[in-house]
């Protein structure tokens, strides 16, 4: 797939699939400066649209820091991701307390990880999907941002997602 300023990288399965209908990317403009791919994007019964994860990438020299990279590619969640690093069992109130994103030097570069809970609504009551940020700073000249979660691989998925496409960069 090709990325904003040139190049492509390869998106793994099952976030290769283009969406049929506007994302939230496409909403908030964010795709003129990122790439951002989709875990199961859908409609919901609500007629909001969902996704089961969200992937972002871009060129490092587009973005100010990693951190300006996030805060980008954020623009691009669903509503129930973006509203999954409240903790749960709160009253909405205007002060809950949220996950922080904690920020570090990992062996590859930097890196940001935040833990996160999805809103989901089931057959009988609403549950919360365990899941995880995690956004890699230039891996071969690019930021790659993962929103995925637990059950479909976590912390070690988002790792081997990141390696991935790194590695499938093409200039």
């Amino acid at each position: 797939m090709e990325l904003p300023g040139g190049g492509s990288v390869r998106v793994p399965e099952p976030y290769n699939r283009k969406p049929s209908y506007p994302t939230y990317a496409n909403k908030n403009g964010i795709e003129k400066d990122m790439l951002v791919a989709y875990r199961n994007w859908r409609s919901t019964m609500s007629g909001h649209p969902e996704c089961d994860g969200m992937i972002a990438i871009g060129r490092a020299e587009r973005f100010a820091s990693l951190k300006a990279f996030m805060q980008s590619a954020r623009g691009g969640r669903s509503i129930q991701w973006s509203d999954a690093d409240r903790i749960p069992g709160q009253p909405w109130d205007g002060n809950e307390k949220r996950y922080p994103a904690e920020e570090s030097d990992g062996a590859a570069g930097p890196q940001i990880v935040q833990l996160l809970a999805v809103n989901r609504v089931g057959f009988l009551k609403t549950y919360h999907l365990s899941a995880l940020m995690y956004v890699a700073g230039n891996r071969d000249g690019l930021h790659i941002g993962v929103w995925i979660a637990d059950v479909h691989g976590g912390a070690n998925k988002a790792e081997r997602l990141v390696k991935s496409i790194a590695g499938s960069f093409e200039r």
